[in-house]
């Protein structure tokens, strides 16, 4: 299994306008704003995925983001896949 070489940590938090942020820091260092408003669980996951595709490619476009986040989340939901909150 491939090992990402970028380090990046996840906060959540109120945004105003978007359900999620990723930003550059410098380096091999970024951040993902998850916004606490979510509608539910499959809402964020779309959200965390497709900030974290922008993170491991930031020249590729938003329609191909769209596209690839929509099919990653529908194959990590019919897994069942899912948050575990402590």
């Amino acid at each position: 299994m491939a090992k990402t070489k970028k380090r990046f940590t996840i906060k959540e938090t109120n945004l105003a306008a978007d359900l999620g942020q990723a930003e550059a820091l410098g380096g091999n260092r970024f951040v993902i704003r998850i916004d606490r408003k979510h509608r539910g669980e499959r809402s964020r996951m779309n959200t965390l995925i497709h900030e974290a595709l922008h993170i491991g490619d930031m020249e590729i476009s938003e329609a191909k983001v769209r596209h690839l986040t929509a099919v990653v989340v529908e194959a990590l939901w019919r897994q069942n896949y899912r948050r575990v909150r402590e």
